[in-house]
């Protein structure tokens, strides 16, 4: 940053709010411009406070404008709280309250993402305007991220079952597989009966490459009893979850305890 650069922003500022006031409502060739000097902004070596009321001038533009373009005002906002100091809450506040305004026809992964960033760098957390949508919009986003990862996990397993079905894959290579996949199938991303579900297979497919084509009973016997602490997972978080839904599970829980106690060799 220099002094040189100060001045040349600020009359480029200055420039482009005069610039804006020759384009009329609805004017489509007023986007390229609106769009460049966010660019413009953003790629200046200038401190944060100036980059921060500059793009005042790009939000009142959109605004005057494009009025019902509130999913491109959002997207400035969402650029602008970049550079906002955390420490002047009257501007945090501002740009939770201007997202939420311009919030119609928004998707709220949008104008929530403003509202959020902006209650996540607040110090008053529990006065902060819409903070129930700021809360919404994590919950959400960590929903989709969730998924996300889930997406991920299946495309993996999906490859590595392309090699567990292949004759020529080598046995210690499909046996290293399984443990990837047993390490990879989370409940956070499965929940606890698919996870446990899915994993006491694997296990059971590990026990039949150990006794087909290793001829290891030990390392069958491991992967076994694995099997069986997966399916008694499972078991117990399908109970766990029927008892929430209001589900009677006497039987199930008899059927449980018969089947998982210590002296059952079955």
């Amino acid at each position: 940053m220099s002094a040189a650069e100060d001045v040349r922003f600020e009359l480029r500022s200055k420039e482009f709010n005069k610039a804006i006031e020759n384009y009329s409502r609805e004017d489509d060739n007023a986007w390229s411009f609106i769009e460049n000097r966010q660019q413009e902004i953003m790629d200046s070596a200038v401190s944060n406070e100036r980059k921060f009321r500059a793009f005042d001038g790009v939000l009142a533009a959109l605004h005057n404008i494009f009025p019902r373009s509130n999913t491109a005002y959002c997207q400035a906002l969402e650029k602008q709280l970049t550079y906002v100091n955390k420490k002047n809450p009257s501007d945090l506040e501002r740009m939770a309250k201007d997202a939420y305004f311009h919030s119609h026809g928004v998707d709220i992964m949008q104008y929530g993402k403003v509202i959020y960033g902006a209650y996540k760098l607040s110090k008053d957390k529990e006065n902060f305007p819409y903070r129930d949508i700021a809360k919404y919009f994590r919950k959400k986003q960590l929903k989709q991220e969730k998924k996300a990862v889930r997406e991920d996990i299946e495309e993996r397993v999906r490859e590595l079952d392309f090699y567990l079905e292949d004759p020529q894959t080598d046995a210690v290579r499909k046996l290293g597989m399984v443990d990837e996949i047993l390490d990879i199938v989370q409940d956070k991303y499965f929940g606890p009966v698919e996870a446990n579900t899915v994993k006491k297979n694997y296990c059971q497919t590990a026990v039949q490459i150990c006794r087909e084509e290793l001829f290891d009973s030990q390392t069958a016997d491991f992967y076994l009893n694995q099997a069986k602490e997966y399916g008694r997972r499972a078991d117990k978080a399908c109970i766990e979850w029927e008892k929430r839904c209001g589900i009677s599970t006497k039987s199930k829980e008899k059927e449980y305890m018969y089947k998982y106690r210590s002296d059952n060799t079955r």
